[in-house]
């Protein structure tokens, strides 16, 4: 099994005309997608307490895979980290975006984009974006489907959803990204929670549990970035994404980095080309239990279950365009 022993490519700076969105907080960056106030050395400043804390955390090496391979992080040394934190461009703060993603509203907000998503996947001219990509990508996903026995219908449904076939990746700087949801949670709930539509949504068990899951998941997706890009050699503050900070034309978080694929065996990694996004889409759903549970690894892949839903609707829609002769396939859960 590969460990994640080639380079891989988080492509630093990648455009995404679909998805820019607003105004800069500094001159290091481009017009859009930061708002005024908040700044990352509020949190992170020289002498903080926090600031000790990740650069510590960042110096220690993450433990090995299971398979005993490497998960391709390296630690940073102080002096490295501390060059990060005080870059001007490591300062503004995703504010408006992170109030967004910690409110109330957004898990229902978040469903109904995916049932959105579904009634204009299943539409005929997107099966047949999905067939005509089966077509030209048949090489790369023969070899997924046969090395890691994921239906390819599957992996084009994921491609389709996470990036419209690698058309969508994203222009959120992923750092900046990570940082806001890491230290200025508590910040953002506390906005959030100051309108009175979000109030009325309030659950106050459910909604600690989910700044501290919020805050948990930016903090270690943090970490792997950053020690991803040392291993790369690559500008961390350079990287794009998604608004949650995934990546390429799968949309994997840096934290599942370690279950990329080298599909074209050109000895790295790069999630914005085709082979090594469909190689890293199979892997990633085999080890999470693709031959017992098709529902249970796609919701794995995304913890949403009109996601998975819609995912395996058009797979399935797609798989009888593909095999117009063959019928309905029998469906594992």
């Amino acid at each position: 099994m590969l460990a994640l022993a080639v380079t891989v490519v988080l492509a630093a700076g990648s455009s995404d005309a679909g998805r820019a969105d607003g105004g800069a907080a500094d001159a290091g960056r481009p017009e859009g997608g930061f708002d005024a106030g908040w700044v990352l050395s509020q949190k992170l400043g020289a002498s903080t307490p926090a600031r000790a804390k990740l650069l510590e955390e960042l110096a220690m090496r993450a433990p090995p895979l299971q398979d005993g391979g490497s998960n391709g992080e390296t630690p940073l040394t102080a002096a490295e980290a501390a060059a990060i934190l005080d870059d001007p461009r490591a300062q503004p703060i995703y504010a408006e975006k992170t109030i967004s993603i910690v409110a109330p509203s957004m898990p229902a907000r978040h469903r109904q984009e995916h049932l959105d998503l579904m009634k204009l996947f299943l539409k005929p001219e997107r099966l047949a974006a999905g067939a005509k990509f089966a077509e030209e990508q048949k090489k790369h996903l023969d070899a997924a489907e046969a090395h890691w026995h994921v239906a390819r219908e599957v992996i084009i449904a994921i491609l389709m959803w996470e990036s419209k076939l690698g058309t969508i990746t994203g222009e959120y700087y992923a750092f900046n990204v990570f940082t806001s949801q890491a230290y200025f949670i508590d910040e953002a709930n506390a906005a959030a929670l100051n309108q009175k539509e979000e109030q009325a949504l309030l659950d106050p068990k459910l909604q600690k549990q989910r700044v501290e899951t919020i805050r948990a998941r930016a903090h270690m997706n943090l970490l792997a970035l950053l020690r991803q890009c040392k291993t790369r050699g690559i500008d961390p503050l350079g990287v794009k994404g998604s608004w949650a900070g995934a990546l390429g034309f799968p949309q994997f978080m840096p934290a599942s980095l370690r279950w990329a694929d080298d599909g074209d065996g050109d000895g790295r990694i790069d999630l914005f080309t085709f082979p090594d996004a469909i190689a890293s889409i199979g892997r990633y759903l085999n080890e999470h239990g693709f031959s017992e549970s098709r529902q249970k690894a796609v919701w794995e892949y995304n913890h949403e279950d009109a996601y998975v839903q819609g995912v395996l609707a058009y797979a399935d829609a797609l798989h009888e365009r593909l095999h117009p002769d063959a019928g309905t396939p029998k469906k594992k859960k």
